[in-house]
Protein backbone atom coordinates (compact mmCIF):
# COMPACT_ATOMS: atom_id res chain seq x y z
CA UNK A 1 0.00 0.00 0.00
CA UNK A 2 1.24 3.46 -0.80
CA UNK A 3 1.64 5.93 2.40
CA UNK A 4 -2.66 6.35 3.34
CA UNK A 5 -1.80 10.47 3.67
CA UNK A 6 -5.52 11.65 4.23
CA UNK A 7 -6.80 8.57 5.18
CA UNK A 8 -4.90 8.33 8.31
CA UNK A 9 -6.79 11.25 10.06
CA UNK A 10 -9.70 8.64 8.84
CA UNK A 11 -8.94 5.97 10.53
CA UNK A 12 -8.26 7.69 13.78
CA UNK A 13 -11.22 8.37 13.92
CA UNK A 14 -12.86 5.30 13.07
CA UNK A 15 -13.97 6.39 9.58
CA UNK A 16 -12.68 3.54 7.18
CA UNK A 17 -13.60 0.12 6.27
CA UNK A 18 -12.67 -3.09 7.58
CA UNK A 19 -10.26 -3.56 4.66
CA UNK A 20 -9.14 -0.35 4.77
CA UNK A 21 -8.15 0.07 8.44
CA UNK A 22 -6.28 -3.31 8.08
CA UNK A 23 -4.12 -2.17 5.39
CA UNK A 24 -3.30 1.22 7.48
CA UNK A 25 -2.38 -0.56 10.43
CA UNK A 26 0.09 -2.73 8.41
CA UNK A 27 1.41 0.11 6.53
CA UNK A 28 2.25 1.87 9.82
CA UNK A 29 3.95 -1.07 11.51
CA UNK A 30 6.51 -0.71 8.56
CA UNK A 31 6.76 3.56 7.73
CA UNK A 32 8.12 5.55 10.20
CA UNK A 33 7.35 8.44 8.21
CA UNK A 34 3.40 7.49 8.51
CA UNK A 35 3.59 6.33 12.16
CA UNK A 36 5.61 9.72 13.20
CA UNK A 37 2.88 11.49 10.98
CA UNK A 38 0.18 9.36 13.11
CA UNK A 39 1.30 10.23 16.07
CA UNK A 40 1.20 14.00 14.91
CA UNK A 41 -2.64 13.53 14.32
CA UNK A 42 -3.31 12.11 17.15
CA UNK A 43 -1.55 14.64 19.91
CA UNK A 44 -3.52 17.49 18.01
CA UNK A 45 -6.77 15.39 18.17
CA UNK A 46 -6.00 15.25 21.58
CA UNK A 47 -5.09 18.80 22.58
CA UNK A 48 -8.24 20.16 20.65
CA UNK A 49 -10.82 17.92 22.82
CA UNK A 50 -8.62 19.23 25.63
CA UNK A 51 -10.03 22.28 25.44
CA UNK A 52 -12.32 23.92 27.63
CA UNK A 53 -15.84 24.16 26.63
CA UNK A 54 -16.97 27.80 27.43
CA UNK A 55 -21.05 28.40 27.90
CA UNK A 56 -22.91 31.02 26.17
CA UNK A 57 -24.28 33.95 28.91
CA UNK A 58 -27.80 33.51 29.16
CA UNK A 59 -29.38 36.19 27.15
CA UNK A 60 -27.09 35.89 23.88
CA UNK A 61 -29.13 32.33 23.04
CA UNK A 62 -32.65 33.43 22.08
CA UNK A 63 -35.36 31.40 23.20
CA UNK A 64 -39.04 31.25 22.68
CA UNK A 65 -40.81 34.37 21.76
CA UNK A 66 -37.49 36.25 21.08
CA UNK A 67 -36.93 33.06 18.49
CA UNK A 68 -39.70 35.11 16.02
CA UNK A 69 -37.81 38.32 16.24
CA UNK A 70 -34.48 36.60 14.88
CA UNK A 71 -33.94 37.54 11.03
CA UNK A 72 -31.65 34.89 9.18
CA UNK A 73 -28.09 36.09 7.70
CA UNK A 74 -28.20 35.68 3.82
CA UNK A 75 -24.77 34.75 3.03
CA UNK A 76 -25.41 35.30 -0.87
CA UNK A 77 -27.54 38.40 -2.07
CA UNK A 78 -30.53 37.22 -3.93
CA UNK A 79 -29.81 37.48 -8.27
CA UNK A 80 -32.43 39.84 -8.78
CA UNK A 81 -30.42 42.19 -6.57
CA UNK A 82 -27.38 41.45 -9.21
CA UNK A 83 -29.82 41.68 -12.24
CA UNK A 84 -30.54 44.86 -11.16
CA UNK A 85 -27.45 46.50 -10.19
CA UNK A 86 -26.68 45.43 -13.93
CA UNK A 87 -29.76 46.85 -15.61
CA UNK A 88 -29.25 50.07 -13.76
CA UNK A 89 -25.72 50.10 -15.28
CA UNK A 90 -26.78 49.68 -18.85
CA UNK A 91 -29.18 52.57 -18.29
CA UNK A 92 -26.58 54.77 -16.80
CA UNK A 93 -24.17 54.28 -19.71
CA UNK A 94 -27.02 54.01 -22.47
CA UNK A 95 -27.91 57.56 -21.09
CA UNK A 96 -24.77 59.09 -21.08
CA UNK A 97 -23.86 57.74 -23.90
CA UNK A 98 -26.73 59.18 -25.62
CA UNK A 99 -26.31 62.33 -23.69
CA UNK A 100 -22.44 62.89 -24.07
CA UNK A 101 -21.38 65.55 -27.30
CA UNK A 102 -20.40 64.28 -30.14
CA UNK A 103 -16.60 64.28 -30.46
CA UNK A 104 -14.96 65.49 -33.37
CA UNK A 105 -11.19 64.10 -34.25
CA UNK A 106 -8.94 66.94 -35.19
CA UNK A 107 -5.38 65.91 -36.45
CA UNK A 108 -3.25 69.11 -37.13
CA UNK A 109 -0.16 68.07 -39.96
CA UNK A 110 2.33 69.06 -37.92
CA UNK A 111 1.30 67.34 -35.05
CA UNK A 112 0.96 64.00 -36.60
CA UNK A 113 5.09 64.83 -38.58
CA UNK A 114 5.95 65.60 -35.02
CA UNK A 115 4.80 61.95 -33.76
CA UNK A 116 5.99 59.75 -36.81
CA UNK A 117 9.54 61.31 -36.76
CA UNK A 118 9.20 60.76 -32.37
CA UNK A 119 8.28 57.11 -33.24
CA UNK A 120 10.49 56.82 -36.02
CA UNK A 121 13.59 57.88 -33.87
CA UNK A 122 12.66 55.13 -31.30
CA UNK A 123 11.95 52.22 -33.90
CA UNK A 124 15.54 51.10 -35.09
CA UNK A 125 13.75 48.92 -37.89
CA UNK A 126 12.41 51.96 -39.26
CA UNK A 127 15.07 54.76 -40.65
CA UNK A 128 13.94 58.05 -40.85
CA UNK A 129 14.07 60.26 -44.07
CA UNK A 130 14.43 63.63 -45.13
CA UNK A 131 11.27 65.12 -44.81
CA UNK A 132 10.05 66.82 -48.41
CA UNK A 133 7.16 69.36 -48.95
CA UNK A 134 4.13 67.79 -50.28
CA UNK A 135 4.09 70.74 -52.20
CA UNK A 136 7.07 70.76 -53.88
CA UNK A 137 6.32 67.00 -55.37
CA UNK A 138 3.10 67.60 -55.98
CA UNK A 139 3.01 70.89 -57.86
CA UNK A 140 6.54 72.20 -58.23
CA UNK A 141 7.91 75.09 -55.79
CA UNK A 142 5.77 77.86 -54.23
CA UNK A 143 6.47 81.13 -55.82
Amino acid sequence: MTHPGELLSAFLDGEVTGEEQSQIAEHLEGCSSCQEEFENLNAARTAVRSLLVLEMPPGLIPFGDEMAEVIPLNRRPPVWIAAAAAAILALFIGIATILAPPTTLEVRLDQLSDQYGARTSMEPAITPRIPVPVFDRVAGPIE
